[in-house]
């Protein structure tokens, strides 16, 4: 009954109307048919999608469940108080911060996004702006709730809700919206948004309409066959952990062409086991999983219209969703018994596919989904190093060690040796583990998944310059996979020598590749590359966001127009002001520009935002040097090596610095220390070599230098040095 008590809202919204002129990308819009076109023709593919979550991903508020959340309580967080009244007619959300200056704000919230779990309502800022509250409604509990639940951002946070973090415009709308483009006018820093109609409707995924048919000729040309690749792709556009590059793609387009994925190369969106943490959706995780590997798609699992698990609930609950592969063995399979596999009693916990292989993780408050990386229960790694396994949501009482041997008696102790072996490399090079380098090398040398090449390729940034790792980006670089040849073209960029293969991924015929070939070596492009022009395109597309802006100040530098750049940089750092990020650039910028003493202050306000930030003392450092300032370079270099025990470059420069004061024996210490931190440098070792021959030790000179040999073989200077002294 609720259910049909809200309006679909297909159609042009009120806001799309209001929003003014189309917006530069206006004239490139293909021409697609709104769904109520396709529903007289497709009536049953119609019933099904009207009350799914993609055709009430958004809409316009006036519906029975919105009086309901406009008659309830207040709700009270401390400090903060929202207010939520005048039911479906005329619904009014209020804000107030006690511990704030910004003034109260009271708006109408025009549309809202999503039915279940949560809903959100979305708020006109002016200018084309919208913004998402924080505080959500629950239909279920029917209560007002905030999805950043004890974690009350401040108001000058990038992700509180009245901030650029909690954009509608470019961080919701996308997904919820069918022909959507946000249309941002940096002029004015603000939007001509427009969008077909409300929701994900038919021709978002069927894609655009003929140019010409017959009468009761289907409007989206059927001719046109998808593969199941192609039609997860279509998918990935919105559930996916993902950078957007533009917002021209249809349905038979890459994914890759128009969208950068994250992967788990970096601490805080994945396990090391690459099950889920942060919201990372499911696209990422698919392609890591076993299943996905061997061609497993979405629609193998969901029915589209209805967007659920095909065959609904009762599907999931008696596993026969499941085992339409893993019954036969369908597709490689492994051929499973459930009942024999799951050794647990049928219908209870643990009985089910799902219960141990798909845990569920709670986003935005409410939301529960599922992982789809499929991971099997391992208490091993737990115990090593805290990943999540399913038999601990129920059996956490029991402890680890009796996990560990129930599973041992069941599977066996030697379970996917390999598995195990590439989280605990994932796992060094996220704690900047000495050993991480060689787990690394050896994990991708076993690797047969290229999304998991991909990320054991990233992690190996650090180490880029090391032949051992250059040689895996060049073997990835042939790669059918474009994440494994992205990968390599991020790693190959940051290796002058290796000119030949970099250019040939810098014309990689997809795009994500070419953009990762682009920025990581954005020296080597001439000004009137074409490449140049797209990296271009794409900062100016995320150029409402603080990312966009850092972009767009290093395109600036690199065509030498440094006051655009710094302008770029100040706005990147006013939009953000919980991040160092921004400031620690600009500080770059400005001491690069001969601006040392402005950069000082800038550094100190990063270093407030993030205390605990390593490289923030050690830029400083750099700074109070080039001012003459020893001592104050020093403490700040020992601050950084306190709060990074393992930064081989801030012991580099402390030995260089203890070296020119005379403290020779401290300085060899500290170099000796870059030296064993950073084993492809050859600068440290080079640095050696010099004290060495100064203090008269020709042979330990002559060792230290034909390190650095060793390590670089065109180092001219080590060269030169055992020449000199006979060696």
């Amino acid at each position: 009954m609720l259910l049909l008590a809200i309006p679909l809202a297909l159609g042009l919204g009120s806001c799309g109307r209001k929003t003014g002129h189309a917006g530069p990308e206006a004239a490139a819009l293909p021409q697609l048919a709104k769904s109520t076109e396709c529903s007289a023709c497709h009536q049953a593919a119609d019933q099904v999608w009207r009350g799914s979550m993609h055709a009430l991903a958004h809409r316009k508020v006036g519906s029975l469940e919105d009086a309901w959340a406009f008659r309830a309580k207040p709700l009270d967080l401390g400090n903060i108080h929202w207010k939520f009244t005048g039911g479906e007619s005329a619904p009014r959300i209020q804000w107030h911060d006690d511990n704030s200056k910004v003034p109260p704000i009271a708006l109408a919230p025009p549309m809202a996004i999503g039915y279940r779990p949560l809903i959100q309502y979305v708020l006109d800022f002016g200018n084309g702006r919208y913004q998402v509250p924080d505080a959500a409604w629950d239909p279920t509990k029917q209560e007002w709730f905030s999805m950043f639940g004890s974690d009350q951002r401040k108001p000058q946070e990038w992700g509180h809700w009245t901030q650029r973090g909690m954009n509608w415009n470019s961080q919701c709308a996308a997904c919820h919206f069918t022909q959507y483009r946000k249309n941002y006018l940096p002029e004015t820093d603000g939007y001509a948004t427009r969008w077909l109609e409300q929701g994900v409707g038919c021709t978002q995924c069927h894609g655009p309409s003929q140019d010409s048919r017959r009468p009761n000729e289907c409007i989206v040309d059927f001719k046109k066959k998808y593969t199941p690749q192609q039609w997860m792709h279509a998918c990935a556009t919105c559930h996916s952990r993902r950078e957007e590059l533009d917002e021209k793609f249809l349905i038979g387009d890459n994914f890759f062409d128009h969208y950068s994925l994250a992967l788990p190369s970096q601490p805080g969106l994945y396990h090391p086991d690459g099950q889920q943490i942060d919201e990372d959706y499911n696209f990422t995780s698919l392609l890591l999983s076993r299943m996905g590997h061997k061609g497993i798609s979405c629609i193998d699992c969901h029915a589209p219209h209805a967007a659920t698990p095909k065959g609904g609930k009762p599907a999931v609950e008696t596993n026969t969703l499941c085992m339409q592969c893993h019954a036969s063995g369908l597709r490689g399979a492994i051929v499973i018994d459930p009942l024999a596999h799951s050794f647990h009693k049928p219908g209870s916990a643990g009985s089910r596919c799902v219960d141990c292989h798909m845990p569920k993780s709670i986003y935005m408050g409410r939301d529960a989904r599922s992982d789809h990386r499929f991971p099997s229960p391992d208490p091993v790694l737990t115990k090593e190093l805290g990943t999540p396994n399913a038999c601990n949501t129920c059996h956490a009482d029991k402890g680890l060690d009796w996990q560990i041997e129930w599973t041992n008696k069941w599977y066996g102790p030697t379970k996917k040796p390999l598995a195990r072996e590439r989280t605990r490399a994932v796992a060094a090079a996220y704690a900047d583990k000495p050993e991480a380098m060689d787990k690394l090398l050896a994990a991708f040398d076993l690797e047969d998944n290229t999304a998991w090449q991909a990320t054991l390729l990233r992690l190996m940034e650090p180490w880029a310059e090391d032949p051992r790792v250059t040689q895996r980006a060049e073997k990835a670089a042939a790669s059918p996979d474009p994440l494994a040849r992205g990968a390599a073209a991020f790693l190959l960029a940051r290796v002058p020598a290796s000119g030949t293969q970099w250019a040939r991924l810098s014309k990689d015929p997809v795009r994500s590749v070419r953009l990762d070939a682009g920025w990581g070596a954005l020296d080597r492009l001439p000004k009137d590359d074409a490449l140049l022009l797209d990296l271009e395109k794409v900062a100016q597309h995320q150029g409402d966001q603080p990312a966009g802006q850092m972009r767009l100040a290093r395109l600036a530098r690199h065509r030498g127009e440094g006051a655009a750049a710094e302008a770029h940089l100040h706005k990147a750092a006013d939009w953000d002001q919980g991040s160092a990020v921004a400031r620690q650039e600009l500080a770059v910028y400005l001491a690069g520009a001969g601006r040392t003493r402005e950069a000082i202050p800038v550094l100190a306000e990063a270093a407030k935002i993030a205390p605990k930030d390593p490289e923030i003392p050690y830029l400083r450092a750099l700074a109070l040097a080039e001012l003459g300032d020893e001592a104050g370079s020093e403490a700040q270099l020992r601050e950084a090596i306190r709060l990074n025990p393992r930064f081989a470059r801030a012991y580099y420069n402390l030995g260089l610095l203890l070296s020119s004061q005379g403290h020779e024996a401290a300085a060899i210490i500290s170099l000796r220390n870059a030296s064993t931190l950073g084993p492809a440098d050859p600068e440290p070792p080079y640095a050696l070599a010099t004290i060495y021959q100064r203090l008269g030790q020709s042979n330990a000179a002559a060792a230290a230098a034909r390190d650095a040999l060793q390590r670089n073989p065109a180092h001219q200077q080590a060269a030169a040095l055992l020449r000199s002294i006979g060696q």
